[in-house]
């Protein structure tokens, strides 16, 4: 029986060689992309906020941002947090454990889990600062 099987791999290994197949693992549906970019959106109040994307200007923030992302989407929710959450983040893009610490802060102001990753619960809880130095839930 278990030559039988390691047949069956063989031959299901090789016939995916011949025809292109490619057997991968997928990702869970819970996976989310990584935010590497910001789109500017209009409060109610008629002013800027920018929020972290998959790419510039795409408006796609369905995304996350957890310790070692290095991008443009980091930038901005640095500022957030230095302005809206009292904060004193550099705002050098990069999430490391003092980003991760402040996105803790913002977590638990908004009351929702304390991870310390920026995804789209922590994106729609945490107030954001706009153009005129305001902040407020989007």
């Amino acid at each position: 029986m278990r030559r039988i099987v390691l047949a069956a791999a063989m031959v299901l290994v090789t016939a995916s060689g011949i025809t292109g197949i490619t057997l991968a693992s997928a990702l869970p549906a819970s996976a989310q992309a990584s935010c590497t970019g910001s789109s500017a959106y209009t409060n109610a109040g008629g002013h800027l906020v920018f929020v972290p994307t998959i790419g510039s200007d795409t408006h796609r923030d369905n995304c996350d941002l957890g310790l070692g992302n290095d991008s443009n989407a980091v930038f901005w929710l640095q500022t957030t947090l230095n302005n809206c959450y009292g904060q004193h983040l550099a705002l050098d893009s990069d999430f490391g454990p003092a980003t991760q610490a402040a996105v803790k802060v913002a977590q638990r102001a908004a009351h929702i889990t304390v991870d310390g990753v920026y995804g789209p619960q922590t994106r729609d809880h945490i107030k954001w600062g706009d153009t005129s130095g305001q902040c407020a839930v989007l």
